[in-house]
């Protein structure tokens, strides 16, 4: 694939569908390339910053506009496709208030597997959580500024205390008392 079209897909044409590609739809993409031409032309896209590698055989297509924090979301199903994920410990009790500091990585629980990653969007680690999908979706709501779903301030707290119960301390006992009592309002006149 030459740069040129690399543009002509990524920028113009099907390609820019795509936010994130994994090696096998961009070989779907540039279908007519033989295996070497498609490697070199892979690394030639990075290397001009085409494409932005997220993860072994997984790239951000960098042609497009930023997501802003949606991009934390797309990414993130991206990574664990076929597995649910949700925003919790940390950073979802940061997010509703129980937590003062801000979190320096976008911590996701995940029935896949766990890992870290460093994206564009910022860094996310996932960690495995052997909860059901029926307790997931009952203790979380899709948050559309990031594009995921997001822990309760119950279901944050129990999984900081199964994973991380050192860092219980964080939380504010009455900021998280509103937070719950919030979230139980929210959810209360919801149904």
């Amino acid at each position: 694939m030459t740069l040129a079209d690399a543009i002509r897909v990524l920028v113009l044409g099907a390609g820019r569908q795509f936010p994130v590609l994994s090696v096998a739809s961009l070989r779907v993409l540039f279908s007519d390339d033989n295996d070497a031409a498609f490697r070199k032309g892979l690394r030639r896209l990075v290397d001009v910053g085409l494409l932005e590698r997220v993860a072994r055989g997984t790239y951000l297509n960098m042609a497009l506009p930023g997501m802003g924090l949606k991009g934390v979301g797309v990414v993130a199903r991206y990574l664990r496709p076929r597995h649910l994920c949700y925003l919790s410990y940390e950073s979802a009790l940061s997010d509703c208030g129980s937590i003062d500091q801000v979190p320096m990585v976008y911590i996701i629980a995940t029935t896949g597997n766990s890992g870290t990653y460093s994206t564009r969007y910022g860094d996310i680690e996932f960690s495995h959580t052997r909860r059901g999908e029926v307790e997931i979706l009952r203790n979380t709501e899709f948050d559309d500024r990031l594009g995921m779903r997001v822990a309760s301030p119950a279901l944050a707290e129990d999984d900081l205390r199964r994973i991380r119960p050192g860092n219980l301390h964080l939380i504010d006992a009455e900021s998280h008392e509103d937070a719950l009592a919030e979230w139980a309002d929210r959810h209360r006149t919801a149904h």
